[in-house]
């Protein structure tokens, strides 16, 4: 029985068949194409009139129950669930960032979340988690502000303590989504949403450069487990020989002191060390301490070695018109992930909002 599926997948699109067909099925669903309490049809259905396989068909479920966009029954049932309609305004908003620091790239992103939800008549509220005393633990601020039950409750940390502050957001009963570039916890209970940074295309295509340029060593300089943008793992696959530095930020921590013991870790790297082919900077305040090191030893940066950087596009810090980069823009992602909350407001449904971060040769790294 053909009932044009057809459409949902456009073999030309650069998006993967999961993800064309997700956004698809949402679509006929917020167009009255499927109404609640229907039935879709099966996944060998949707496989044999796509031409796909039913491993895709079963992710792109998996996704949309996830989200509560459809129930699986028994029987591989797929059932459209009926939508709550919810007005935004007037809905409490709680902004959460559990980060050491309270830098220029999520600080931006949550006052440009926060002001495109005043604008459709949300209470917001911003809280930064940089840090507590032996009276006052980092997370006690969150306690106060969950014993308000806000409505929703955006979680933004690319940090290991995030699943502290994830179970107690869980236990408060309250709705969250989570933000960052940790693994999605679908398993807490009120999870209606997680976005994460994607910079897979960006380090792709910064390896395919090392390749064109020869690039056997690389030396990451980054904060350890809380990496930003770890590409240490994909540059091994291809062959390419990593040495992490890792700069500690346990504990509260100011800016100035992140650009000290970059400088620090990167002085002794220098004196111990052979120069690499290229230099992997994970933020741009670990490069601002890296660069202070190259400067003191006479090392040219960037015409001597290759150079990249993770960084906020926005914060002014480094030379992009020089330097490599691989950078994410904190104007938009506050932006956009208001409106996925506002989404979530309207449809019950969060949903689908992936960063993705760019990467920018820049003169720092010349390819034949």
């Amino acid at each position: 029985m053909d009932i044009g599926l057809e459409s949902l997948i456009d073999p030309h699109s650069s998006k993967t068949l999961t993800r064309q067909l997700e956004e698809g099925i949402r679509a006929r669903i917020a167009s009255g194409c499927w109404s609640p309490g229907d039935v879709l049809p099966s996944r060998k259905t949707f496989a044999e009139q796509l031409g796909i396989s039913e491993f895709v068909v079963r992710t792109a479920f998996t996704r949309l129950a996830a989200d509560h966009v459809i129930t699986l029954k028994p029987g591989r049932r797929c059932v459209v669930r009926s939508i709550p309609q919810m007005d935004a305004a007037g809905r409490s908003v709680l902004d959460v960032n559990i980060e050491p620091w309270y830098s220029f790239g999520p600080s931006v992103s949550l006052f440009e979340c926060a002001n495109f939800l005043h604008e459709k008549g949300c209470r917001v509220r911003s809280l930064a988690l940089c840090g507590g005393t032996r009276d006052r633990p980092y997370l006690a601020p969150l306690k106060d502000a969950l014993g308000e039950h806000p409505d929703l409750v955006i979680v933004r940390s690319s940090f290991s303590r995030m699943p502290t502050a994830l179970q107690l957001v869980s236990e408060s009963g309250c709705h969250f989504v989570t933000v960052g570039m940790t693994p999605k916890r679908s398993r807490l209970s009120r999870h209606v949403g997680s976005v994460r940074y994607d910079y897979t295309a960006a380090i792709s295509a910064l390896i395919a450069d090392c390749r064109l340029a020869g690039v056997r060593r690389v030396a990451q300089l980054d904060f350890g487990q809380d990496a930003y943008c770890d590409a240490s793992g994909a540059l091994a696959e291809a062959g390419i020989h990593v040495e992490r530095i890792t700069c500690s930020i346990a504990g509260p921590h100011d800016l100035d002191a992140i650009v000290r013991n970059s400088y620090d870790r990167m002085a002794r790297f220098l004196a111990l060390h052979p120069m690499p082919d290229l230099f992997l900077f994970t933020d741009d305040f670990l490069a601002l301490g890296a660069y202070e090191a190259f400067r003191l030893r006479n090392i040219l940066v960037p015409r001597s070695v290759r150079v990249v950087s993770f960084a906020n596009s926005k914060s002014g810090l480094l030379p992009f018109g020089d330097t490599a980069h691989i950078a994410f823009d904190p104007f938009q992602d506050g932006r956009e992930i208001a409106r996925c909350a506002l989404e979530w407001f309207r449809t019950g449904t969060f949903g689908i909002y992936t960063p993705c971060c760019s990467y920018h040769r820049g003169a720092s790294f010349p390819v034949p």
